[in-house]
């Protein structure tokens, strides 16, 4: 079995050969330059990275000058990014969250203006009351209604 790199090895910006997640099974390996360091020490299988380009896998071995330039000849699966293409951060990807409570908002502002649809979808006029009992309770017919009552339940 071949010796990982380790910690000292693997610097941000340097070029890597790592698996996959997805590759495991096979061991299949891709090249880049490494972003980001997810592996805080040494780790047997190789130290966990994320790729410049936004992949994450482990990292098995340093490039060298002449796998890189080879790799190259040959036309394998470089991670290394054409300067055509630009880097997209993921709050490209990110959708606004959508509004909540949009139809109870609507509802209080047509109370404000002292009206409601009803079921017919007919506008009804909403009174407001003052309890005859004690004479402070305010509100609509529907809660004056059972406020009364509690009035006399007891």
């Amino acid at each position: 079995m071949h010796r990982v790199p380790t910690t000292s090895e693997v610097v941000p910006g340097a070029l890597v050969n790592i698996v996959l997640k997805a590759d495991q099974p096979t061991g299949r390996t891709v090249q880049g330059a490494v972003g980001q360091l997810l592996t805080r020490g040494n780790h047997p299988r190789g130290i966990k990275v994320r790729l410049t380009d936004g992949r994450v896998g482990r990292a098995q071995s340093i490039v060298g000058s002449a796998e890189l330039s080879a790799s190259q000849v040959q036309g394998e699966d470089s991670a290394t990014v054409p300067s055509s293409t630009r880097a997209i951060g993921l709050d490209a990807y990110i959708k606004p969250a959508k509004q909540r409570g949009g139809a109870r908002k609507a509802r209080s502002a047509t109370q404000e203006a002292g009206t409601e649809t009803s079921l017919t979808g007919h506008p009804t006029e909403t009174e407001e009351s003052t309890c005859p009992v004690c004479g402070e309770f305010r509100g609509d017919v529907a809660a004056l209604t059972h406020h009364v009552q509690s009035h006399f339940d007891d």
